[in-house]
């Protein structure tokens, strides 16, 4: 093999780091990790890796990982640095009786309003979350599958709410990922389609309801007494080839 196309294993450069051009980016590209699973929870998130993933300064990637902090996905240990969150059991339950608070509202919401246009917009999300998984992208697949959470909160148009269910999807994630058991990812994308059509249908009552039991049903397939071991290799999970 000649030096020319010799391929560096573990190595960043221009070829395989992701476009960042700010800590608005640097932080994305970390929550989208967080979210659809590469970064895994008790994770030690070193600057100076992050400087060479991303191939931008310190500053910024304080500032993202500060914002992670504030969003609960982080957590800064005196004199250890920063970590992503690795939730415990009290805190697994408080998220999901929070999303079956607010993700109620934001049901009902859609589901009174049983917009032709919002509709179309959720089945192109399931659309294209079974063909990632036909394809066999399971990672992008959950990404999807939350995202079609957080896109039910948005189209209700109550921004404030939609901001909420964003940040405690990425919790879930969390979650699921450390107390994760046979029947952990199937619910993120169960109830999806009769959801739709609860809501097209404006029977308010079941969508809201059928939206309670669904993300009841990802909570009671975890594991919650016990926590998986996890490992990680910080080039491989921000590499783009």
């Amino acid at each position: 093999m000649s030096q020319k196309n010799k391929q560096l294993v573990g190595i960043m450069n221009d070829r395989n780091r992701p476009q960042t051009d700010d800590a608005d980016d640097a932080y994305q590209h970390l929550f989208d990790a967080i979210v659809d699973q590469r970064l895994l929870p008790g994770t030690k998130l070193t600057e100076m890796a992050l400087v060479e993933a991303f191939g931008v300064g310190r500053r910024m990637i304080a500032a993202a990982l500060q914002r992670l902090s504030w969003e609960k996905l982080v957590l800064f240990i005196p004199n250890r640095g920063a970590y992503v969150a690795a939730p415990d059991t009290e805190e697994a339950l408080d998220v999901f009786a929070a999303r079956v608070a607010i993700e109620a509202g934001t049901t009902e919401a859609v589901a009174r309003a049983a917009d032709p246009r919002v509709m179309a917009s959720l089945r192109d999300n399931i659309a294209k979350e079974h063909k990632l998984r036909a394809q066999g992208h399971v990672r992008e697949a959950i990404h999807l599958s939350g995202g079609f959470h957080v896109k039910m909160a948005q189209l209700s148009g109550n921004r404030v709410l939609a901001e909420q269910v964003r940040l405690l999807v990425a919790r879930t994630s969390l979650i699921v990922n450390l107390f994760e058991n046979q029947t952990g990812l199937a619910g993120w994308h169960d109830h999806h389609e009769d959801l739709i059509q609860h809501c097209e249908a404006g029977r308010v009552e079941k969508a809201v309801a059928l939206m309670r039991e669904h993300i009841m049903e990802i909570r009671d397939g975890l594991a919650l007494d016990r926590r998986r071991p996890v490992s990680f290799d910080m080039i491989r999970v921000f590499a783009t080839t």
